[in-house]
């Protein structure tokens, strides 16, 4: 063999070296990117299992994760024979703050309210987040009540405290409703049932509370649902009338206008109260859609009584504060005012007095926008909602209502009565018009007079009626009594 022929089996050999170097290190570096791409699939799906299971917002588990997690805690508590509490839990005005302060800071008080749930709970406890401002806490190895209530209590009272956001010190209240396995309930679902029933009864009570479940409140919530589906089928089909309390002027003893109150009855359960029903209303989200009825119905009715009468007189309508919380509230107003033809001047919104307290900036703009359609503004039950007097100067009130509270007891002296007239006095030195409403008695009707009251409306001259029988009122005249009866 040459030395040429030498040297090319030499690069012959070198080559076919390097190639198997080369395919040895491809096949490295091969297995290489294949374990890292496993692990880094590995590790995406655990991210995507974990946003699966658990809130963005506060990074608790949802709604699902808790449900699994807890049928695991009660099937071990079945298995040893001790309990497992759940405490739902549901932020007191929480709207308030986003409508307020912003969704930034509504989302901060959140995470903070997480957070102070996470502390006042034990290590071993679930912390979840359902959904909006709900929280809940799963208890387990319960081994007596009074383990679960000192939670509980312990959970009240911190998320209770003080927190500093967006410059403020804010208090936010919590509403919860408690459970307990086995006593109140035997399946996970039926165990939210009971603690969801134990909430609502928290927040019925007042707020800011613990309710433990009992037996009645489960008939309460089936009653709930069960109106619920009958306000649904009932404003599917148009079930509601409006009734008419005529409103007298005290002086003249004519009529000034009329409220609007609305009326339901069922075949079911028959005629059903506004406080039987509204309160339903408002928490099923169904209030919006009721009340936007109420308004174009009254304004509807009333104009076409004023055309068909040539007369003049107003008609006042309730509204929910959830309606009056709502941006476009003032626009439906305008809405129903240009549908049905009546004047702005003849509409009066009433709102109850604690709209003053809860209601905030929000309330204040909304009110305004409203009076600048040039509808009046009237605070419904004057006196029993312990709002600052301060805003009767910052909003633009029109009337003040006297409540029936203060008029039951007028016909004797006493406190009542010292009452009525400071908020008759207070009212004319802010140039308010003065209702009293609830007057059953010449007694009662006396005293107002005296008192230098505007209007008046009760029983004494006409119980709430439907639309033809106002329309005979009307057409008898608008004087609903025999002044001279009065006079005597």
């Amino acid at each position: 063999m040459n030395q040429l022929s030498s040297s090319l089996v030499w690069l012959a050999l070198l080559v076919a070296a390097a190639a198997v170097l080369l395919a040895a290190w491809l096949a490295t570096r091969l297995r290489h990117e294949r374990r890292e791409a496993r692990q880094q699939a590995t590790l995406a799906d655990a991210y995507i299992l974990h946003m699966a299971q658990h809130d963005a917002l506060t990074g608790l588990p949802n709604r699902a994760e808790l449900h699994e997690r807890s049928e695991a805690l009660l099937a071990e508590a079945r298995r040893r024979g001790s309990g497992v509490a759940l405490l739902l839990l549901d932020l007191d005005h929480f709207k308030h703050i986003n409508e307020t302060l912003g969704h930034p800071v509504g989302d901060d008080l959140l995470r903070t309210i997480a957070d102070r749930i996470r502390g006042a709970v034990r290590p071993r406890d679930i912390v979840a987040r359902m959904g909006g401002d709900e929280f809940a806490v799963v208890l387990g190895d319960v081994r007596h009540d009074g383990e679960a209530e000192l939670v509980a209590a312990k959970v009240l009272a911190r998320v209770s405290e003080d927190l500093p956001l967006a410059g403020q010190q804010l208090r936010v209240t919590p509403s919860l409703g408690m459970a307990i396995f086995p006593q109140d309930a035997n399946t996970l679902t039926d165990l939210m049932k009971s603690a969801d029933s134990a909430m609502y009864a928290a927040k019925h009570g007042g707020r800011a509370q613990l309710r433990r479940f009992a037996s009645e409140m489960a008939e309460a919530s089936r009653t709930r649902f069960t109106i619920e589906a009958l306000l649904r089928r009932a404003l599917a089909e148009r079930e509601f009338r409006l009734r008419y309390q005529p409103i007298v002027d005290v002086s003249t003893l004519a009529l000034l206008g009329v409220e609007a109150l609305i009326a339901w009855e069922t075949p079911e359960r028959g005629v059903m109260q506004p406080s039987e029903f509204i309160p339903i209303a408002e928490q099923s989200g169904l209030i919006r859609t009721l009340g936007e009825w109420t308004l174009a119905t009254a304004c509807h009715e009333i104009q076409s009584l004023r055309q068909e009468f040539a007369c003049d007189f107003d008609v006042a309508v309730n509204v929910s504060p959830l309606q009056l919380r709502q941006a476009n509230f003032p626009d439906t107003v305008a809405q129903a005012l240009q549908t049905s033809g009546l004047p702005a001047a003849n509409l009066t919104i009433e709102v109850t007095e604690g709209i003053l307290v809860d209601g905030g900036e929000t309330t204040v703009d909304t009110f305004r926008r409203v009076r600048q359609l040039g509808v009046g503004l009237s605070i419904d039950d004057f006196g029993t909602g312990y709002s600052g007097l301060g805003y009767l100067t910052r909003l633009p009130i029109s009337k003040l209502k006297i409540d029936k509270s203060f008029v039951d007891d007028l016909a004797a002296p006493g406190h009542d009565r010292a009452v009525a007239a400071a908020i008759i006095t207070l009212g004319h030195q802010l140039h308010l018009q003065v209702v009293a409403e609830g007057v059953e008695s010449k007694a009662q009707f006396d005293f107002l007079r005296g008192a230098g009251c505007d209007a008046v409306q009760g029983y004494l001259f006409c119980q709430p009626v439907g639309l033809d029988a106002l329309r005979q009122i009307l057409r008898g005249g608008r004087s609903l009594v025999n002044g001279a009866e009065l006079a005597a």
